[in-house]
């Protein structure tokens, strides 16, 4: 037998809404276990910057797994929302310059880490 709306009104008028020690306790509780379903990782980043500042339009991300970019913004960028692992990282490089890629960075899932710099050749 399904519980009537009724029933589902009385429960949260009777057991959360009340103001005694057991009703707030569980209303505390209702809370914690629903912003648990809801909060979400935002992953790890990289950040950096490319010299020189107004060489590059995006940067990414590359692994076996994950790829990401972030477009470059007076020269510095940061890639977000990845997922811990080994990382490439590659720069568009304007005319005259180069794309330009720097490899093997390490990223722990939910750090920022930082480059540097990420330097253009002709």
């Amino acid at each position: 037998m399904k519980p009537s709306n009724a029933f589902w009104h009385n429960f949260f008028v009777g057991v959360c809404m009340e103001k005694n020690q057991w009703g707030m306790i569980s209303a505390f509780l209702l809370i914690i276990v629903l912003f648990a379903f809801v909060r979400q990782d935002t992953g790890a980043a990289i950040k950096g910057h490319v010299v020189p500042y107004n060489a590059a339009l995006h940067v990414w991300a590359v692994s076996n797994d994950d790829t990401s970019s972030a477009i470059v913004q007076n020269g510095a960028f940061e890639i977000k929302k990845l997922k811990g692992g080994k990382y490439r990282v590659i720069a568009e490089g304007l005319r005259p310059y180069k794309v330009t890629t720097k490899p093997d960075i390490n990223v722990v899932s939910g750090t920022i880490v930082d480059i540097g710099d990420i330097i253009l050749d002709q």
